[in-house]
């Protein structure tokens, strides 16, 4: 409930590393949002091809801030280009 309340009438942006779980969670959030009074986000996006394709797209980071943590060898990805803005610890 207290979830639903939070996202109601807001813009929701979902990522995460690939993109097929993000596109996923946001086909399901739409489908809740369809039959729930309480969930009525504003609208619900993902990013396409995941953290990994934008850092390819964008080498300094574009919008990206910050560090995405990773559950195998690479332990974090971040944009090529490594200065402290792209980081987001400037």
């Amino acid at each position: 409930d207290e979830t639903q309340k939070q996202l109601t009438g807001k813009k929701v942006l979902m990522y995460c590393t690939g993109g097929i779980r993000c596109e996923r969670a946001t086909a399901l959030l739409n489908q809740m949002s369809t039959v729930s009074e309480q969930l009525k986000p504003q609208g619900v996006y993902h990013c396409r091809g995941g953290i990994e394709r934008y850092v390819k797209t964008y080498p300094s980071g574009g919008f990206w801030k910050g560090k995405n943590y990773l559950f195998d060898k690479r332990m974090e990805q971040t944009p090529d280009v490594k200065d402290d803005t792209a980081l987001g610890t400037n």
